[in-house]
């Protein structure tokens, strides 16, 4: 199943967007076994040694929920949850920042060895842009009905994915246009 988003230009935010409706129908949990858990962390390049187990897909989905709400509250500038900044501290004492290797003249780095480590690397990447200067490039979608929220490296961006939410304001523009005359 290729359902995953990955377009929101940060691994957290990726994240964030396995559960989608949070605004509008239909609800779509992504993550919904421990082996949804693995492929996703495959298809963000983060496949643990060992295969996630059902705790490692809680933890997951406690993550989740945690930077969606800091997510949330740093584009409304609003003081965040510290019960979700305590659950980002509980996944950054898993963290094992990669090592770098040299294969065939390339560089690679390190797989985590578990899931619990893969979370504290998006964890590490998310507190790393949630407390510093690339903050302020963090927006939320601009269609009031979408709660994605995503890394606008351009300072145009306007829409989380311009195939979807951009789209669909497009044509709701142009047929309010279109009922004026």
């Amino acid at each position: 199943m290729d359902d995953f988003r990955l377009h929101y230009g940060a691994t957290w935010l990726n994240l964030v967007a396995t559960f989608t409706g949070r605004r509008r129908p239909p609800v779509i949990e992504r993550l919904t076994s421990a082996a949804r858990l693995a492929e996703w962390l495959d298809a963000v390049g983060l496949t643990p040694k060992k295969a996630p187990t059902d705790d490692d897909l809680a933890a997951a989905i406690e993550l989740r929920e945690a930077l969606n709400e800091l997510a949330r509250s740093a584009v409304d500038e609003r003081v965040p949850d510290m019960a979700a900044v305590r659950t980002v501290d509980r996944a950054l004492r898993h963290d094992g920042p990669p090592v770098l290797r040299r294969v065939d003249g390339a560089l690679t780095a390190s797989t985590p060895k578990t899931a619990a480590e893969a979370l504290g690397r998006i964890a590490r990447q998310a507190a790393e842009q949630l407390a510093g200067p690339d903050r302020v490039r963090l927006r939320a979608c601009g269609d009031p009905t979408c709660a994605g929220m995503y890394v606008d490296d351009s300072g145009r961006r306007r829409w989380c994915a311009d195939a979807t939410c951009g789209v669909r304001n497009r044509v709701r523009a142009h047929r309010e246009r279109s009922r004026d005359h």
